[in-house]
């Protein structure tokens, strides 16, 4: 059994938890930083998981001295039961690979074993999140051997689904598993819109059967909608913003941008007023994107910082939606691909702006360069080098 109180010290709260002979120590909880629902949630994964709620605790300790600690977005699998119209992972599927391009993916494959090797390494490093997406998760046969793999009790898990196969059996198993939270995509209150936009009838009532699944089996929720050209502007855009806060629950936002399946719908791709209009209604509803402080920190654009993606191939891309990598896991260890990553002048620097979803330039070069490729990501050096230069 443990022991949990706090105390109280100026602008700050430690939480001390006694497990065992063992101390633990955290002065994370800066008042300010996070909400009263935060630290509650913490609370609670401090006693289940002590280990995990330290690592998570020091990210804003480990930003302060200039570190950076990205959630790990792994896709070891693109296999999926829906097409969506605006889905940023299409082109790297066998099947678009197959029935469009007629070519194969002969390249080696991330494995359980490498898996447990990246786990490792974020480990020493400090990192405390993964997301396993894709893709879709739930269709995946090893789903339980990759959670158990990345270490439950060393790493918040959280997995991204569309919520097709998830009801109460599933989500009871998922939890007994280790995984923490369900992130599930939900893109308009109105069913037909739901449905038609992710090309999947009936997707909409198991979406929803879906939320109530999650939250019975006592996971933490977060929901996820990509938005389109427009959309902050509509009732239906705000009644799904008013739902998810009714429920107490996360809604992210993830901008439409010209990559993937929406380089053939540019009329989807946001404007820098809809991006403005998104970011007046995050003080009235419960609602973020990747642009939003966190941590008590307003990083900006996260790519390297605040997030990376590991393909199936072993490749790190610095934001899901950026189809160049920054190094291999095969031919470079975690920590020299992220030092990389922050040395490059387009990922590093601090920017206000969402590199590819507001940056013209940088929108141009990549859609250049991605354009007719025949397997993504680029590798490093053919789409981000140690030549690149912000300067024409």
């Amino acid at each position: 059994m443990g022991i949990l109180f706090n105390r109280k010290a100026v602008g700050c709260s430690l939480l001390v938890f006694i497990k065992g002979r063992e101390l633990i120590v955290l002065d994370v909880l800066s008042e300010g930083l996070l909400t009263e629902e935060e630290k509650l949630k913490r609370n609670g994964l401090l006693a289940r998981k002590p280990y995990i709620a330290k690592k998570l605790a020091n990210i804003s300790a480990m930003e302060a001295r200039g570190e950076i600690s990205p959630i790990i977005r792994l896709e070891k699998s693109y296999l999926c039961n829906f097409q969506c119209t605006h889905c940023s992972a299409e082109y790297y599927m066998d099947r678009h690979l197959d029935k469009v391009l007629h070519v194969t993916d002969d390249r080696k494959k991330i494995d359980i074993a490498k898996i447990k090797d990246i786990s490792k390494e974020a480990d020493e490093l400090g990192l405390a999140r993964f997301v396993i997406t894709g893709g879709e998760p739930l269709v995946m046969r090893d789903l339980d051997e990759v959670v158990a793999a990345i270490d439950p009790e060393k790493h918040y898990v959280i997995v991204d689904t569309n919520g097709w196969f998830l009801d109460d059996d599933k989500a009871k198993h998922l939890k007994s598993i280790g995984v923490e939270k369900i992130q599930l995509s939900l893109d308009s209150l109105v069913e037909e819109e739901h449905d038609d936009f992710r090309n999947k009838p009936g997707s909409y009532k198991r979406v929803m059967r879906a939320i109530d699944s999650t939250v019975n089996a006592g996971l933490n929720l977060l929901l996820s909608t990509v938005l389109i050209r427009g959309q902050p502007k509509t009732q239906a855009f705000l009644d799904l913003c008013q739902f998810a806060t009714d429920r107490n629950v996360g809604l992210y936002v993830s901008y439409a941008k010209p990559t993937g399946s929406c380089t053939d719908h540019p009329e989807f791709v946001i404007t820098k007023e809809d991006a403005d209009i998104l970011r007046q209604l995050e003080s009235k509803y419960k609602v973020f994107t990747h642009m939003t402080p966190s941590y008590g920190s307003f990083k900006g654009c996260i790519t390297v910082k605040g997030i990376i993606t590991v393909t199936s191939t072993g490749e790190i891309t610095p934001c899901p939606y950026i189809d160049f990598s920054i190094g291999n896991l095969y031919e470079n260890s975690l920590k020299e691909i992220l030092d990389r990553g922050m040395r490059n002048p387009w990922l590093g620097p601090h920017r206000p702006d969402c590199l590819i979803g507001e940056d013209p330039k940088f929108i141009k070069i990549h859609t250049e360069k991605t354009t007719g490729a025949k397997h993504l990501p680029l590798p490093w050096g053919q789409g981000f080098s140690g030549d690149d230069s912000l300067i024409d």
